[in-house]
């Protein structure tokens, strides 16, 4: 009997000592995605810019197209700061013509219309700058790879135009409120 409780003191003393140490070694995964964006820095939220430019008196004295249209908007400074964080952004342009809807019909000799080119200009992280147009005589341009990302600073769009005119240099601007818009989108892809 003595050696049973002995035994069993023995056995019991081996099951109540710990183990050894041992490693024990744990994995934890991290995942999270991040959506492809393009907005207005200065506002994350925004996904557009606007601006007005107003030219005000459009005609010289001889009542044809001023011919400093261009030089004007250049003043305007229409510039934007884009981030998208992606490394393949694409452009589109579509310039519409500034037009006089109210003057109807168009007697010959006259215009309600004035066509440009529109032309923006997209600095990239490389660095460089792409370059983008399109004519109010054109269909809108379809959207086109920068080629690079976009870089990383302020007023990386940049928008002019150029070659304001009638169909006939000699055409006298009908009176009245002339509109036009250019609408330039940039996707993340």
């Amino acid at each position: 009997m003595k050696k049973i409780a002995l035994f069993a003191a023995a056995t019991a003393a081996v099951l109540a000592t710990p183990a050894m140490a041992q490693n024990v070694t744990g994995t934890i995964t991290l995942n999270g995605t991040v959506a492809s964006k393009c907005s207005v820095s200065s506002n994350s939220n925004a996904a557009t810019f606007a601006q007005t430019v107003n030219f005000g008196e459009l005609a010289k004295a001889d009542g044809t197209l001023r011919t400093t249209l261009a030089a004007d908007f250049t003043t305007a400074a229409v510039q934007a700061t884009v981030v998208c964080n992606t490394g393949t952004p694409m452009v589109s342009v579509d310039a519409n013509p500034m037009v006089n809807a109210a003057f109807t019909p168009v007697p010959t000799g006259y215009a309600n219309t004035i066509n440009y080119t529109a032309k923006v200009a997209v600095a990239t992280a490389t660095p460089g700058t792409v370059n983008f147009s399109n004519a109010t005589t054109a269909a809108a341009s379809p959207a086109t790879a920068v080629g690079a990302a976009l870089a990383n600073s302020a007023n990386n769009v940049v928008i002019t135009t150029s070659g304001f005119a009638t169909s006939a240099s000699t055409d006298i601007l009908g009176a009245g409120s002339y509109t036009g818009t250019i609408t330039v989108v940039i996707s993340p892809t």
